[in-house]
């Protein structure tokens, strides 16, 4: 008895240690596990560099694209604000008043419109923008991705560029229309415009055609082209 009991002993004694240094080699390790991310998420390039980065491809399957490929506005974290509502509440200069004491409609806050250098305070003034349309992640890819990719492009809000609350005609002269048929009316905007855009079509793996890469190289021709991008996470 004395015999099993001190091995027993023994035995708890070296599950213990095991135990212990499992532990201490996991604390040594989360630096290494942690830093592939960190460091994904603080790249930075020059906007020229990321544009020869992308494919480049002929857009196809315009003609059998239909917005309602693309689910939206849903509310994907489940707190009754839908995309929509995410990012008029993420966007106002100001502490946005809402419908209800829910806050899910938001009734009123201070949008500045970078597109035309307008400011709003009615949101039904406001367009939530994707940066690159729905036709044009169609015609450039998403055509062959799954529903739910869709979706998760349609509602980004991982990437602030990816959604953009606008005046609401400007958004509507732009459309569908890629930057080779289309920039914002603001001059000063057109650099961070073009930078956005990219940035977009990178992180979901998008191709552009000739006229657009034509288009956009000569935006990044001077200075604007030499200007500290962030590379930012591929969503898929």
């Amino acid at each position: 008895m004395l015999f099993r009991a001190g091995s027993a002993a023994i035995g708890t004694s070296m599950k213990l240690r095991a135990s212990l240094l499992v532990a201490v080699l996991l604390v040594a390790m989360m630096p290494l596990l942690s830093a592939r991310p960190a460091s994904a998420t603080t790249t930075t390039t020059t906007a020229r560099s990321l544009l020869s980065k992308l494919a480049l491809k002929s857009e196809a399957g315009n003609s059998s694209y239909s917005r309602t490929y693309f689910k939206h506005w849903i509310d994907a974290n489940r707190d009754c604000q839908n995309t929509r509502a995410e990012v008029l509440i993420a966007e106002s200069k100001v502490s946005p008043r809402y419908t209800t004491s829910h806050h899910c409609t938001v009734a009123s806050g201070k949008w500045y419109s970078y597109y035309d250098g307008a400011t709003w305070t009615h949101p039904a003034d406001v367009d939530i923008d994707h940066m690159v349309p729905l036709k044009e992640a169609w015609g450039s890819g998403a055509r062959l991705w799954t529903a739910d990719n869709r979706t998760r492009y349609a509602n980004d809000l991982g990437f602030a560029a990816s959604l953009v609350a606008v005046t609401d005609n400007v958004n509507e002269s732009k459309g569908d229309k890629d930057p080779a048929e289309w920039l914002p009316p603001r001059t000063a905007a057109r650099c961070a415009y073009a930078i956005q855009w990219v940035q977009v079509k990178y992180r979901w793996r998008l191709s552009i055609n000739s006229a657009e890469r034509s288009r956009l190289s000569s935006l990044f021709s001077g200075s604007c082209g030499s200007r500290a991008t962030l590379v930012p996470a591929r969503a898929i």
